[in-house]
């Protein structure tokens, strides 16, 4: 393949996200204090026409991870708020692992094939340890966040993973922290329909949210205890 080519179908590929995001319904539902403001109508609107709103929102969530913009987390409260906590989860699930998926074969065919080709000898130990031990640091990375997810994605694409091992690892690993999100996105219902703040849902929430804080400290203890 000749050298330009490459850089030609990364420009292509970045204005065809820029335009779709640009001229398409879709940058309607990236204003978040509209969402809000409009969330009533929004609801109704989700109960009418339910399959055509998830296919929405995944596209929406989609396009959010592929360009690394921020805003995930608010689209993971919106999910939990619009369909529930479990329904939210499965479609943050969905939206997440094919943004992630995405920018993880952008980042191989465009970066990824031309370093391991330039240093092949240099990565070859790296490699085999990721050949070997892959799957368990993906998903290490994806059940507790130390890394920007956008960054975790880029960076496997850099290596010689297996692409199906990065997909489902990412779909497991993410689970967790997409339910206590979605679920707090849920509980959130209970304040905008005036039920007060201290429901049983709220208290659930932010039990889930120390818990979901705690994990890291936790396995940080467990291999210090192991090593020891």
């Amino acid at each position: 393949m000749k050298k330009w080519i490459k850089p030609l179908l990364l420009i292509l590929i970045g204005a065809g996200l820029f335009l779709i995001l640009k001229f398409s319904p879709l940058k309607n539902y990236m204003d978040f204090q509209s969402l809000y403001e409009g969330r009533n109508n929004l609801l109704e609107y989700v109960n009418n026409y339910y399959i055509l709103s998830v296919l929405v929102y995944i596209g929406i969530y989609f396009a959010v991870v592929a360009l690394s913009i921020p805003g995930a987390t608010i689209l993971t409260l919106l999910g939990g708020f619009f369909f529930g906590p479990w329904a939210g989860t499965l479609v943050v699930n969905i939206g997440a692992t094919l943004g992630a998926f995405a920018i993880f074969l952008i980042a191989r065919f465009f970066l990824g094939e031309n370093l391991q080709k330039k240093y092949e000898k240099q990565l070859d130990k790296f490699n085999r340890e990721i050949s070997e031990n892959g799957k368990n640091y993906m998903l290490t990375l994806r059940l507790i966040p130390i890394f920007p997810f956008f960054l975790i994605n880029i960076l496997a694409g850099l290596t010689t993973l297996p692409a199906f091992t990065f997909l489902w690892t990412t779909a497991l690993g993410i689970i967790p922290g997409s339910f206590v999100y979605a679920y707090i996105g849920y509980a959130g219902k209970s304040i905008t329909e005036s039920r007060g703040v201290f429901t049983p849902q709220i208290l659930l929430a932010l039990i889930l949210l120390s818990v979901l804080s705690l994990v890291p400290v936790l396995v940080k203890k467990l291999k210090t205890r192991r090593n020891s």
